[in-house]
């Protein structure tokens, strides 16, 4: 019994690494493959930044790894020359996470960032530990005896595990670091305003902290986007009388009143950007809404830093908001990646 014991826990714990092994190199072949669609984009860094030798270099790199983890996943017996490339490449980009790991503090300490998560532990060691983990069990050969289908059942599980969380894991991490630094404008997304004419409590904390850092004079202007609602009322509008109410002048503020969803206000965004020759951006929404933007301005060809919207009360509506966004997320990377 206890030998039976041990092989189950054997072969259920090695499924598990086989469907976060599929994740990785799925994610990474597909965005490297995106890469020589769109080459000034790099999609991979939403997992790790490559810290050596040049991008032709990671890019090959990149691709053994996303191949070496795909033919551990699909077929974990492995020849020993296999098993060592497998487990050498993971190695390499396990470290390659813990250095973007310190990088995150190194920048935390100088004051490029700043971050507000309770315990801010970069997502990269995450990413570490589990690089680790698939590692543990690759030099682990699997039973012969597993269950063949309650295997290929846990393995599809993991992998769909790590496909909602990883989303999750970009709001935590990503979302609630603060990019904020010296730029040419702040877009500001729109959100909800009341039947009152009063803003949502979403909009609200976006445009105090949208003031805030024109206040700080990392920017000289605000472009604030929205449409009209169901209530009637225009969103860019009721933003930029809160940005006068805040003390910033009317003429430093652009009205954008067509941002009638997140590709609205990037594109009209971009095409007010090109017209001012600005070349820095900062955005400003929501933590859990600021992985989408990225994208969106990244399937465009820019990088913009991010700015998470202050926390002034609790938004009813975050837990279905979320839950939307991580099928947005999906949804905006794989566009991002292929069209």
């Amino acid at each position: 019994m206890r030998a039976d014991s041990r092989l189950t826990r054997h072969w259920a714990v090695a499924a598990a690494a086989q469907g976060c092994a599929l994740f990785i190199g799925g994610f990474t072949l597909v965005s490297e493959l995106g890469r020589l669609h769109h080459p000034e984009a790099d999609f991979t860094i939403w997992w790790v930044a490559v810290p050596f030798g040049p991008q032709l270099l990671a890019g090959f790199l990149l691709l053994l790894l996303s191949v070496a983890l795909i033919g551990y996943a699909v077929a974990p017996r492995m020849r020993p020359w296999r098993r060592s490339a497998t487990v050498i490449l993971t190695l390499v980009f396990a470290a390659a996470a813990i250095w973007n790991g310190v990088d995150f503090y190194r920048a935390r300490a100088d004051g490029q960032i700043t971050s507000n998560m309770p315990l801010p532990v970069p997502l990269s060691f995450v990413i570490a530990a589990l690089l680790l983990f698939i590692v543990w069990a690759a030099l682990r050969s699997p039973s012969r005896r597993r269950p063949l289908v309650a295997a290929v059942a846990l393995l599809a599980l993991a992998t769909a595990v790590c496909a909602c969380v990883f989303p999750l894991a970009q709001f935590y991490f990503f979302g609630k670091t603060d990019y904020r630094r010296p730029a040419d404008v702040v877009v500001v997304f729109g959100a909800q305003v009341h039947e009152n004419g009063r803003p949502s409590t979403a909009l609200n904390d976006r445009m105090n902290t949208a003031i805030e850092l024109y206040k700080q004079g990392l920017a000289d202007h605000l472009l604030v986007s929205g449409a009209t609602g169901e209530s009637g009322h225009d969103e860019a509008l009721v933003m930029r009388d809160l940005a006068i109410e805040g003390g910033v002048p009317a003429k430093n503020i652009i009205v954008d009143s067509q941002g009638w969803n997140t590709d609205a206000t990037v594109d009209n965004s971009l095409t007010i950007i090109d017209q001012h020759h600005w070349q820095r951006v900062l955005v400003v929404s929501q933590d859990w809404h600021l992985p989408r933007i990225k994208l969106a301005y990244q399937r465009e060809g820019w990088s913009v830093f991010t700015v998470p919207a202050g926390f002034s009360l609790p938004i009813q509506q975050t837990p279905r908001l979320m839950g939307r966004e991580v099928a947005a997320f999906w949804a905006y990377y794989l566009r991002a990646v292929v069209y």
